[in-house]
C-alpha cells in the first residue's frame, strides 16, 4: 500500500470518526434500559454561556431576558431581577428526570402539552460540534427548547417535553420541594428590576431632598471628599453642626432602594390629578458621571372603615392619606407609576431637624 492509499485510509477514518462524534452528541443518551433516558438529559451543564432566554405562554404573553455585559435585561432595555434569572439558570443547571410516562397515558400528557404549556427557548454560545474536544464554528444558538406542561398530583414535578426527544417526561429538581413552572413567568412585571435607586456612598457627588409641605425642612448634602459632605439648607446657607453618622448611613442605603409595585392599570385621568395634586417630596440624586435620578413622591389616598372592638363599624368609610405607602415616579420615566413603602425609604424622607445637633 503506498503512501497516497495510506492518506487516503486515515483521512476516510478520521472523516467517519467525526461524523460518529456529531450524531453521538446529537443524541439523547440512553443508558442500558433503552426505554429510560439519562436523568440528566434535560439540563444545561453549562448556564454561564447562557445568553438569551425566552418565555411565552399558548395566550401571547411572552418574555425576553438577554444578557448584557454580565447583566440581565428584558427586552434588551429594561434591568431584570438578576436574583431571579440566576434562579431560572439553576433550574435549567439541575432539572432532572424523574420518571418516563407510562405508555397508555403519553397520548393525552402530549395533547395537553399541545395546548397548554409554557414554551422556554436557550440560547447559548456554543460550537455546532466539537471535534477531539475542539469546538467548531462557534457563534449564539438556539440549544433547547422546553415545553412545560401541568405538574403532577404530588405537586412536586411537572409533564415536559423537550423538543428532539422522542416523548414528553416528568421532570423536577432534586431536593426542591415544589413544581418547576412558578419559575418560568410569562408576564414582564414578574421579571423587572424594582431598583429606584443604585448608587454607592463612594458615587454618589450630591443628593437634594425638597420637602413641599416644610420648605424650611429642605435640604442637601454635597461631597466634600471621598466620605465626606456638605450640609446645606434649604437657602444654600452651610451647617457645620450635624450628625454625621445619620447623614453616612442615610446615604449608604441609596446602594439599593427598590419600589413595591409597577401600576400598570391606572386610568390616566386618575394618574394625572395624583400628579398634579399629591406631590410632597422630591429626591434628586447625583452621581460622580453627573448622572441624574430624580424621584417624585406623591400621597396615596385610600378607603378607611372605622370599626369598634366588637367589629361594628363606627364610622362610615371615609378616603385619608396612607400612613404606609405612597405614589412614585421617576423624571426620566414619566410613563412609569409606583407604589413605595415608607419603611423602606425612612431615612431619605427624614426632615432636616433630624440630622442637626440639638442643644440640650
Amino acid at each position: 500500500m503506498n503512501k497516497q492509499k495510506i492518506t487516503i485510509l486515515i483521512a476516510g477514518i478520521l472523516i467517519l470518526l467525526s461524523v460518529f462524534i456529531v450524531l453521538y452528541q446529537k443524541e439523547i443518551i440512553f443508558n442500558s434500559d433503552d426505554k429510560i433516558p439519562d436523568s440528566k438529559a434535560l439540563a444545561i451543564k453549562d448556564t454561564s454561556s447562557v445568553t438569551k432566554i425566552f418565555i411565552a405562554d399558548m395566550h401571547g404573553n411572552n418574555v425576553l431576558l438577554t444578557k448584557q455585559n454580565g447583566l440581565w435585561m428584558l427586552r434588551d432595555s429594561i434591568p431584570a431581577m438578576q436574583y431571579n434569572v440566576k434562579s431560572v439558570l439553576g433550574t435549567l443547571r439541575n432539572i432532572m428526570i424523574r420518571q418516563v410516562i407510562p405508555e397508555n397515558a403519553i397520548e393525552n400528557i402530549t395533547k395537553t402539552l399541545a395546548v397548554g404549556s409554557i414554551k422556554v427557548e436557550v440560547y447559548q454560545i456554543a460550537p455546532k460540534f466539537s471535534l477531539f474536544g475542539i469546538p467548531f464554528f462557534t457563534k449564539e444558538r438556539k440549544t433547547k427548547t422546553y415545553f412545560f406542561g401541568p405538574a403532577t398530583q404530588d405537586n412536586l414535578a411537572n409533564y415536559i417535553y423537550v423538543e428532539g426527544m422522542e416523548e414528553p417526561y416528568i421532570a423536577h429538581i432534586p431536593g426542591f420541594r415544589g413544581f418547576i413552572t412558578p419559575q418560568f413567568s410569562q408576564f414582564e412585571s414578574d421579571w423587572r428590576s424594582h431598583v429606584l435607586f443604585q448608587t454607592k456612598l463612594t458615587r454618589i457627588q450630591s443628593v437634594e431632598f425638597i420637602d413641599l409641605n416644610n420648605p424650611e425642612e429642605s435640604f442637601s448634602l454635597v461631597k466634600s471628599s471621598p466620605r465626606s459632605f456638605d450640609l446645606f439648607d434649604s437657602k444654600q446657607n452651610q451647617l457645620t453642626s450635624y450628625d454625621t453618622t445619620k447623614v453616612l448611613d442615610m446615604l449608604s442605603e441609596f446602594r439599593e432602594k427598590n419600589y413595591q409595585t409597577l401600576l400598570t392599570e391606572m386610568p390616566q385621568n386618575k394618574k394625572d390629578s395624583i400628579i398634579e395634586n399629591n406631590l410632597f417630596r422630591i429626591i434628586k440624586l447625583t452621581d460622580t458621571d453627573g448622572k441624574i435620578t430624580e424621584l417624585f413622591l406623591y400621597r396615596l389616598e385610600e378607603n378607611i372603615e372605622y370599626l369598634s372592638e366588637e367589629g361594628d363599624l363606627v364610622d362610615q368609610v371615609r378616603l385619608e392619606i396612607s400612613r404606609d405607602k405612597c405614589y412614585g415616579m421617576l423624571k426620566d420615566k414619566p410613563e412609569e407609576f409606583y407604589i413605595l413603602q415608607y419603611f423602606h425609604f425612612d431615612r431619605q424622607l427624614q426632615p432636616l431637624s433630624y440630622f442637626l445637633h440639638h442643644n440640650k
